[in-house]
């Protein structure tokens, strides 16, 4: 029954802020109190040496994605390189120091036996491996393991992209299961905002929902700009998805304006970003428009204002350090301040 009223609350909640904006109104719900979370994905092959952090960001960073150290095979067992996976948390928890910061483990599964080049051919190869890992009864088992041996908050997954029924209602199915045997450890998914069939009881279950707003521009070329995920966030509750479950995601990357091939780090790029937001790369002949500091705050106070649960950074060494006065995360804590005054 409270998972029922959630949804209607998230359902009630998307349609007055659309009408809202229909109108041209600011609607705004109570503000968050200081449980707003920043969370961040750190690449664990990115943390391999110590300086490779800075212990300054995590008094603004509260929650840590581990990515690219661990996943899941067919059979439902954990792979993982262990002096990789130990070398990476050693670091980061050496950064954190005794701050409070959650630390989760995020899980891939395992790639599609195909060699179509039609996508959604792959992605209906690569759900039918998870679907044999998540009906295996040792999945959940063996995560709980990891999560021990290693003292993780929770475990978190990124699964691009089941696309059919049948798909959907495997990863559901496991999702709930998986709950129902992680007792205090936190369950994370990452979502994209139309590719979201998640059941009413698998949306219980799950703690924290990634929404990765990125990685899509608009007709000038801007990628991911705040006037197009504050409407793609907006409707977001239609999905029954609490917003305090929700940290919408922020991009430290940028993506060319045709969308091609290459992916660059905001502190690779921003001593030639002009005022507008512009970097032209000459080797490439390619133009990318970032997310700047102005950017960032924007959308930091649209998802504290409008009672989401945090904002998610892709990803955490794209970033200058929190000292600097162009850093990405300075710009978010800035946004932070700003709301609390």
């Amino acid at each position: 029954m409270q998972v029922f009223v959630e949804r209607i609350i998230a359902y009630l909640t998307a349609l007055i802020t659309l009408i809202a904006g229909w109108f041209g109104a600011d609607y705004e719900p109570a503000k968050k109190s200081d449980d707003f979370r920043v969370t961040t994905y750190i690449r664990g092959d990115y943390v391999q040496a110590p300086d490779s952090l800075y212990p300054e960001d995590f008094d603004i960073i509260t929650d840590v994605i581990l990515f690219e150290c661990a996943s899941f095979n067919s059979d439902g067992e954990i792979v993982y390189d262990e002096k990789k996976l130990e070398t990476a948390l050693s670091n980061i928890k050496a950064a954190i120091g005794d701050r409070q910061v959650s630390i989760t483990l995020n899980l891939l599964g395992p790639r599609g036996n195909t060699d179509s080049e039609i996508w959604e051919e792959q992605m209906e190869a690569q759900s039918d491996e998870h679907n044999k890992a998540f009906t295996s009864g040792v999945l959940e088992d063996n995560i709980i393991a990891v999560l021990d041996k290693y003292s993780f908050d929770g475990v978190h997954f990124d699964y691009e992209y089941p696309l059919s029924s049948k798909a959907w209602k495997c990863y559901n199915k496991f999702l709930v299961s998986l709950d129902k045997k992680l007792g205090e450890y936190t369950l994370g998914v990452a979502a994209s905002d139309w590719n979201i069939e998640f059941s009413t009881a698998a949306i219980g279950a799950i703690d924290t929902f990634e929404l990765m707003v990125y990685d899509f521009v608009d007709s000038e070329g801007r990628h991911a700009t705040f006037e197009d995920i504050k409407e793609i966030v907006k409707k977001f509750g239609f999905h029954g998805i609490p917003a305090d479950k929700v940290n919408i995601g922020l991009p430290f990357y940028s993506r060319p304006t045709d969308m091609s091939s290459y992916w660059y780090a905001y502190n690779g790029c921003c001593e030639g970003i002009d005022e507008n937001g512009w970097y032209h790369c000459d080797a490439t002949d390619k133009d990318f428009w970032f997310n700047t500091t102005d950017v960032i705050e924007k959308k930091t106070l649209f998802a504290y204002n409008y009672g989401y649960g945090g904002v998610m950074i892709w990803h955490y060494n794209c970033d200058l350090p929190s000292s600097h006065e162009d850093s990405l995360l300075r710009a978010i804590d800035n946004a932070l301040k700003t709301a609390n005054d």
